[in-house]
């Protein structure tokens, strides 16, 4: 059964959506640096993307058993973003992913990749910059890499991991009835 969702958070989305699936799951969750928990439980890990890596995942794969990875990057998530998740961070198709769209912010992120945040980020505003049909999350995206800091398209993308999570938790205590 799934018991705890564990987060790192850079810019505070990994913790927005933690906090916000714990309130609505009544699991605990726990920052990564502070968790403490039993090795082997089965969690929920949400971490920051960097480089297509989520930060802290090989150290929670390694302790935990993680039932599901909820990948958080300030573009918005595309058909193939599941799968990019899998391949580049060594996820089998028995843990779930689901990407989110998070806040950015320049000044949050570590002082040595700022540099190449600058590039990626003007790589960004020159695809997304001029076309019409963008979606909000691109459009999102857009306004993150132009400013340096913004807020994701919407927060309402954890709702899909938390009815995952109530669809395979199991639930605490079974009656059983039987016919008399």
């Amino acid at each position: 059964m799934i018991s705890a969702i564990i987060y790192t958070s850079n810019s505070g989305s990994c913790e927005h959506y933690a906090r916000e699936m714990s309130r609505k799951l009544a699991i605990p969750c726990y920052d990564v640096k502070k968790c403490g928990l039993p090795k082997g439980m089965e969690v929920v890990y949400i971490g920051w993307l960097m480089n297509g890596k989520v930060s802290g995942l090989a150290g929670v794969l390694r302790d935990y058993d993680v039932k599901a990875v909820v990948p958080v990057g300030m573009g918005a998530p595309t058909d193939s973003s599941a799968k990019v998740c899998r391949s580049k961070n060594g996820l089998g198709e028995d843990v779930k992913v689901f990407p989110l769209q998070g806040r950015f912010d320049m000044d949050k992120i570590p002082v040595y990749f700022r540099p190449v945040m600058k590039m990626v980020n003007k790589s960004l505003v020159s695809r997304l910059e001029g076309k019409s049909n963008l979606s909000a999350g691109d459009k999102a995206t857009l306004e993150m890499a132009k400013n340096g800091k913004g807020e994701p398209a919407t927060w309402d993308g954890i709702l899909e991991v938390i009815a995952w999570v109530k669809e395979v938790r199991e639930p605490l205590d079974v009656i059983k009835w039987h016919e008399p």
